[in-house]
């Protein structure tokens, strides 16, 4: 499970952090949390577990042989 968290403000750089599930923007808090060792930015704890419930299962590493 992740945290809440907060990105760093910046006037020099874009802020163009979205959420992995639905894409919505982030502009300073955010629930973070790793998927299979990368972090990953999420607009709230609920969209980290329905990423791991249905996107990974469904659309997910594909397995190469």
């Amino acid at each position: 499970m992740g945290e809440w968290r907060q990105s760093e403000i910046s006037y020099l750089k874009a802020n163009r952090n979205a959420c992995a599930l639905c894409g919505h923007p982030i502009a300073i808090r955010y629930w973070g949390a790793e998927v299979d060792g990368k972090p990953e930015m999420f607009c709230s704890p609920e969209h980290e577990q329905l990423y791991h419930d249905y996107w990974l299962p469904r659309y997910g590493a594909k397995e190469v042989r």
